[in-house]
């Protein structure tokens, strides 16, 4: 399952504190990956944040989802919007893995 977040800029020094913490625990955002990137580089009105990332375990999804709580301004994403963010983030990793391709063809 993938999750996308969009969160303001005035919260994004708490998000980042909170994605990049305990990146040794089995419940950590680095473990399952993620991405985040700025709301304008997603074709989004710009000042945001977008926080995406998978998780096939029910559970560790509900845990990483409530480590942002603290973050006040941090809304799931859904619908149209969330499919169009996901698209768009697909289509960067596959265009970096194809050009990583063509370094060591």
């Amino acid at each position: 399952m993938e999750y996308v977040y969009m969160v303001e800029g005035r919260d994004y020094g708490k998000l980042k504190t909170i994605v990049e913490g305990g990146t040794l625990d089995k419940d950590s955002f680095a473990t399952v990956g993620y991405t985040l990137r700025e709301s304008k580089a997603m074709g989004l009105k710009g000042g945001n944040y977008i926080l995406h990332f998978r998780a096939e375990d029910a559970e560790l999804a509900e845990k990483l989802k409530e480590k942002l709580k603290p973050v006040e301004s941090a809304k799931e994403l859904d619908g149209t919007e969330k499919q169009d963010i996901i698209s768009k983030i697909q289509a960067e990793e596959d265009s970096a893995t194809s050009g990583f391709g063509n370094i060591f063809g």
